[in-house]
């Protein structure tokens, strides 16, 4: 505390508070923010170790993530999807309706993908907790799941492991790993390519440029017709880039 030595009446100095004001401020302020990183820090790791064990396969919170999941989607009517065939791969576009975005009080994500002509095709829910994400995707005739951890996504059709997508790369589940498409992604490009084995079969309209290809832009273009195997193999890949978290 500074005090003046000019008197200003007997016995008294005038002393300026403020450096001593400033000091216990910047004191409090200090200890307030420290405190609130520290709370910040303990939600984020609780966060994540629930996350960990919530997506952890082997796990029960994991069925009951899944589960929870599944429920999401038959709330937005999923049995109301048509029915797909052979043409509906083609037919899918980039179109969703009834799309719900996480909240903070909720933190799941849900949509439909609609055919070309607004019919309800794909439904979807997802969570994500941390840096991984879990999403169900289902039509009328199977049920997708992906788990995303960093750059990695396993992707299962109806409960079975099908592949693990890496660096724009599908690999077969399993200790084969053998590969089974590969996609060109150029983020600024309105197509990336899907290669299976050594040909280019389809490719992925880029959802960033939806817009520029009309009011019911196609999620796919195809080379050539596909078999059934090729099919799950193509919508895989798709699903990986559509529902990234």
């Amino acid at each position: 505390m500074h005090c003046s030595r000019r008197p200003v009446g007997p016995r008294r100095m005038r002393c300026n508070h403020k450096p001593y004001h400033m000091a216990r401020l910047f004191s409090l302020l200090t200890f307030l923010l420290t405190t609130a990183a520290f709370v910040v820090g303990i939600f984020y790791f609780i966060a994540k170790l629930i996350g960990q064990i919530a997506f952890d396969p082997g796990s029960k919170a994991w069925k009951k993530t899944i589960e929870k999941l599944q429920a999401r989607i038959r709330s937005q009517g999923a049995g109301a999807l048509i029915p797909w065939d052979a043409e509906m791969l083609s037919l899918l576009s980039l179109n969703q309706s009834k799309v719900k975005k996480p909240g903070w009080w909720d933190s799941t994500s849900e949509g439909v993908y609609m055919s070309i002509f607004q019919e309800p095709v794909l439904a979807y829910a997802g969570q994500k907790s941390g840096n991984t994400a879990v999403f169900v995707a289902r039509s009328s005739k199977q049920e997708y799941i992906l788990r995303q951890k960093q750059k990695e996504t396993e992707v299962w059709i109806d409960n079975k492991p099908f592949g693990v997508f890496i660096s724009d790369v599908l690999l077969a589940a399993g200790s084969s790993s053998k590969l089974l498409a590969e996609v060109d992604v150029e983020k600024g490009e309105a197509q990336w390519s899907v290669k299976i084995g050594n040909e280019v079969v389809a490719a992925i309209n880029n959802p960033a440029r939806a817009e520029e290809a009309g009011p019911n832009p196609r999620a796919l273009s195809f080379f050539r017709k596909l078999n059934a195997e090729e099919e799950d193999i193509v919508l895989a890949v798709t699903l990986v880039y559509l529902l990234k978290a």
